[in-house]
């Protein structure tokens, strides 16, 4: 299973100079818990803004947030996964960075998708509920309880 097929292509990105108050209107608007901080030209991620992000810097006393921008509140460098990794890998990115979306990138580090830890749960659910359906009828054959 690769990245690209346990994520989703469709990535709500903004600019860096985005203003905090158009990244949380986009937030809602896609219903995202987070957004990709891209380089409009290269689709290059840059950052990430997580409402984590939103909350804690755009929110936090002393912050004047009408003046901010995604470039003030996106967690950087971006931690990315290339879309053809594999599920291991992915945790491992996600381990490793402390971080619960990873964007996507295709080999010139473009952005092609993002994908989440509820996405990654969702993908690890399937496949254990495919080996369960495999195995169930030898593994229960020889218990007692069968």
């Amino acid at each position: 299973m690769k990245a690209i097929e346990i994520g989703r292509q469709r990535v709500p990105t903004v600019e860096s100079g985005t203003p905090v108050a158009e990244v949380a209107r986009l937030m809602q608007k896609h219903q995202a818990s987070c957004l990709v901080v891209v380089a409009e030209a290269s689709m290059k991620p840059l950052g990430v803004i997580s409402e984590r992000d939103l909350v804690l810097r755009a929110l936090a006393p002393g912050a004047d947030f009408v003046h901010m921008t995604a470039a003030s509140i996106m967690s950087t460098p971006a931690i990315v996964c290339h879309a053809d990794a594999s599920l291991a890998d992915i945790v491992q990115a996600m381990a490793g960075g402390g971080v619960a979306h990873l964007p996507l990138v295709d080999d010139e580090r473009r952005l092609v998708g993002i994908v989440s830890a509820t996405d990654v749960t969702a993908a690890v659910t399937e496949l254990l509920g495919q080996l369960a359906k495999a195995l169930a009828t030898d593994a229960l054959s020889d218990r007692p309880y069968a």
